[in-house]
């Protein structure tokens, strides 16, 4: 059997036991099959009403060109309606919270920690986190009560860890759904709302595409970019989805196949979920990275 117990690094949500602890075996995960994974995101899918895939538009211009840019405009054009959705609102409170420069600690105030909670809360309203937490136990995932899955939540996705530089200067959230330079090179930056925010600010140069999927409420690109004159030759993220989406398919998939490929379904069309891991101060497995990733007979 495998423990996962580690402390809470976060006290907004109460708990009788200053400990999070998941137990399961490595067979729970393996008995979860690809069919019992696509179905669930199938169903998520059908359940995320958020409308934001129809609140954005592509200008995807010329193919990325090795370090030529192909695309003298940004890639995204976002309807302001889209940025007052409350899991939008949630996430976009967080993107002055980090240093992308993951040599540098990160210093969490007591509001960036309520505006955490915020996010975790709003997301948990939603009926797409609600069916997430009811299939990770009932496959036997996760086990506890809602509260404990906040603080879940809250632990995988905020606790500060180091990249090998002797500073908590990363988590798997600034990693994944915002970004960071590690050894002058763009690491993660997986999310379409945050990509637009840079791009908006004049931080972001994209610089033309790779891939892309249409799945119907939403898409999957792979694009070129520089962040920060920090260059980033190709990075996969799905567009017009709702936070909420994107948080139950990566942390499903993180409890499913850690550090494996994710087969999920997304309106009949497969795709992967792709995670890194690597082995905690605990010795739980912590996020690396993870992001989604287009099959090539798919896209166009």
């Amino acid at each position: 059997m495998i423990t996962k117990c580690s402390k809470l690094f976060f006290t907004k949500f109460v708990l009788a036991s200053p400990l999070l602890c998941i137990f399961f075996t490595e067979s729970v995960a393996s008995s979860v099959t690809n069919q019992d994974i696509q179905t669930f995101t199938e169903k998520i899918l059908n359940e995320d009403n958020s409308g934001l895939s129809d609140l954005v538009r592509y200008n995807r211009q010329g193919k990325a060109q090795s370090t030529r840019d192909s695309a003298s405009q940004p890639l995204l054009n976002v309807d302001g309606r889209a940025l007052e959705n409350p899991t939008v609102k949630a996430l976009m409170a967080l993107f002055d919270n980090y240093d992308p420069d993951v040599t540098h600690p990160e210093v969490v105030t007591h509001i960036e920690k309520l505006e955490e909670s915020a996010f975790i809360n709003a997301v948990m309203k939603t009926k797409v986190m609600q069916s997430t937490y009811e299939f990770l136990t009932e496959k036997g995932l996760f086990r506890g009560d809602q509260g404990s899955f906040k603080h879940w939540l809250a632990q995988i996705w905020f606790s500060l860890y180091s990249r090998g530089f002797r500073e908590r200067g990363s988590s798997a959230f600034e990693h994944v759904f915002l970004g960071e330079i590690k050894n002058h090179q763009v690491s993660g930056l997986h999310n379409w709302i945050y990509f637009n925010n840079q791009e908006k600010s004049g931080t972001l140069n994209y610089m033309g595409w790779k891939h892309y999927l249409d799945f119907g409420k939403g898409s999957l690109v792979k694009v070129h970019f520089t962040w920060n004159d920090v260059d980033k030759p190709v990075s996969s993220l799905f567009v017009g989805t709702s936070p909420e989406l994107e948080l139950a398919l990566y942390s499903v998939c993180y409890l499913a196949r850690p550090g494996n490929a994710c087969q999920i379904s997304l309106n009949r069309k497969p795709l992967v979920i792709i995670s890194h891991t690597f082995q905690g101060p605990n010795s739980q497995k912590l996020i690396g990275s993870i992001y989604p990733e287009v099959l090539r007979r798919n896209s166009y």
